[in-house]
């Protein structure tokens, strides 16, 4: 079936994709952030990248700052997507969206993933001990966000038009993660996987492993190479093989 969403950006696969793999970006990240994904992953695998409003080409779109709207919105327009074996892969404030995506698809009874892949994010119910940064003044906000998930590229820094871009998007999306709240509910009916990098500032060990709490299935750890922004290919390596599990099943 033919059809498009400006909520999607899809990759186009020969045939009937055997499964879809949603793709949900960092804070300040858009649908390009996963484009490398398209040579790296089996073409059975019809990788669909999310994109929010207010960035790429939605940049003219208000921009979100509270969960619960986002995802009220996001599960209407994906929820006719869900039509073929699925699974979801989200990064930081893409892990806490993917989540609570995922939840609300429980709750009323949809069809679930394969499989949930979380990155680089505590679990939803680890205590948050940080500083609100969304608030805080441009230069102190850059200064904080590079400490602690490798922020924004030095290049970039220079870059006034970026800059004067990028800036209320990453606010915004900060925002959105800084006023979540968790709410307790049934563990989810779909395994997880949690990736992490080795030097990661923002997460800890107990708190990954506190992501068990969250699934009635399969859970698994996986710690890579790098910070918060760490190299793809181990982690689409360690993708391709449970996508491949999936397939054989």
């Amino acid at each position: 079936m033919s059809r498009s969403s400006l909520w999607l950006k899809c990759r186009s696969v020969a045939g009937h994709p055997r499964l879809r793999l949603f793709c949900l970006p960092h804070a300040g990240g858009g649908a390009t952030a996963f484009h490398s994904w398209n040579a790296a992953l089996p073409g059975s695998v019809q990788i669909c990248s999310v994109l929010l409003p207010g960035r790429e080409t939605r940049l003219s779109e208000p921009l979100y700052t509270q969960m619960d709207p986002l995802v009220d919105v996001m599960a209407g327009e994906l929820r006719h997507w869900l039509d073929i074996p699925y699974a979801v892969f989200g990064h930081s404030m893409g892990a806490l969206l993917a989540f609570e995506w995922v939840h609300r698809l429980q709750r009323e009874g949809l069809s679930m993933p394969a499989w949930l892949f979380l990155s680089g994010r505590r679990a939803p119910d680890s205590p948050d001990d940080t500083n609100p940064l969304h608030s805080l003044p441009d230069l102190e906000f850059i200064e904080e966000v590079t400490r602690l998930y490798d922020g924004i590229p030095h290049e970039f820094l220079r870059n006034a038009e970026f800059m004067e871009v990028i800036l209320p998007i990453l606010r915004a999306d900060i925002a959105v993660v800084e006023s979540y709240r968790f709410r307790e509910s049934e563990p989810l009916d779909c395994p997880i996987t949690v990736f992490a990098g080795k030097k990661d500032a923002s997460v800890s060990w107990g708190e990954l492993l506190a992501w068990k709490r969250q699934t009635r299935r399969r859970f698994s750890v996986q710690i890579l190479p790098g910070g918060h922004i760490y190299p793809q290919r181990p982690l689409l390596q360690a993708i391709s093989a449970t996508l491949a599990e999936l397939g054989s099943q």
